[in-house]
């Protein structure tokens, strides 16, 4: 995230498994803690969805593991798998050894030129086994609309791409004139 963007959980009581530790101070995620891996927070929305299919079992077509593909909607943009392998000790730091399986996103195709400078290998981790380390992702994904962030530069309003990256689907955004 370009900007100085900061989350603060506000003390109450609940039993939420990402907050109840901190339900009596509260907690201020930082942008480091807010989106992991480094992601461009617009892939990260749009990655959301897929990320939360995944962790309740959606199988996708795409081949015989059940991988998704997405795209960023950026019109030459970022082409990524979403995926949920068994944890083989090689993700990013935080992910405990002990987690079975991580669901994450896997950057197959850079088609352009990507503010975030993501690259072919790259890889963006659902914080379902880090809990203590990044704010909730269904918080941040209701928050995202309200959220200060640098539309990137790739974006064009008026040639978005559709999330499946196996179509060929555009869209541009405009205001009616009055």
């Amino acid at each position: 995230m370009k900007k100085n963007v900061y989350i603060e959980q506000q003390p109450g009581e609940t039993q939420c498994p990402w907050h109840k530790d901190h339900q009596h101070s509260g907690k201020i995620y930082k942008g480091d803690e807010i989106f992991t891996s480094n992601v461009c927070p617009v892939m990260w929305h749009t990655l959301y969805p897929y990320f939360l299919g995944a962790l309740f079992g959606a199988k996708y077509p795409y081949n015989e593991h059940g991988d998704c593909h997405v795209c960023c909607p950026a019109e030459k943009g970022v082409d990524v798998l979403v995926k949920m392998r068994p944890n083989d000790g090689h993700f990013e730091e935080g992910v405990p050894l002990d987690w079975r399986d991580v669901i994450h996103a896997e950057v197959v195709k850079v088609n352009g030129v990507c503010d975030y400078n993501h690259k072919v290998g790259d890889r963006f981790v659902f914080p379902t086994c880090m809990k203590t380390r990044f704010a909730c992702p269904a918080g941040i994904n209701n928050l995202f609309p309200f959220l200060p962030i640098d539309i990137p530069k790739c974006i064009n309003l008026k040639r978005l791409r559709c999330p499946d990256w196996m179509e060929n689907i555009y869209y541009a955004i405009g205001e009616e004139e009055k």
